[in-house]
């Protein structure tokens, strides 16, 4: 079978938006938890890349919550065509809480080249001309 590496064009999409922390790199997944010390919006994502090994190939990632599975795929496609998915929840973290997940990718007839699992706080929305967030706390005009 052939060695494939991955490429500019998937490295550059293989990165973690803007402020993410980042919860995994490799090939399997992961299994893992987040807490928040208030409630706080969080949107977890994957990002995944790989090649079709044959003819059909496809790649497909998933993140678990709570008995709920969010899907997004790639394929199928002809053999050695580069393949990508990606997918995101936004979750709602209770202070306090932990918030189990598992967040991975899976193929037919491709090989997995690299799979990230990001997590990032989303901020919460000003109510429009007040300055102020969701919770009434004031907040600098950031433009």
């Amino acid at each position: 079978m052939a060695h494939f590496k991955l490429n500019d064009d998937e490295e550059r999409f293989l990165v973690a938006p803007h402020g993410a922390s980042l919860l995994f790199a490799g090939a399997s997944g992961t299994e893992t938890w987040i807490e928040r010390l208030e409630a706080t919006a969080v949107r977890i994502g994957i990002q995944a890349a790989a090649v079709a090994t044959s003819d059909g190939g496809s790649l497909g990632v998933c993140i678990e919550v709570g008995g709920a599975a969010a899907k997004g795929e790639d394929g199928p496609a002809p053999v050695e065509y580069r393949l990508r998915a990606t997918q995101s929840v936004e979750v709602l973290v209770q202070g306090g809480e932990r918030l189990s997940f598992k967040a991975y990718p899976t193929t037919e007839h491709a090989q997995i080249l690299r799979a990230v699992v990001w997590a990032v706080d989303v901020p919460p929305a000003a109510a429009p001309g007040t300055g102020e967030d969701a919770r009434g706390e004031q907040h600098a005009d950031r433009n």
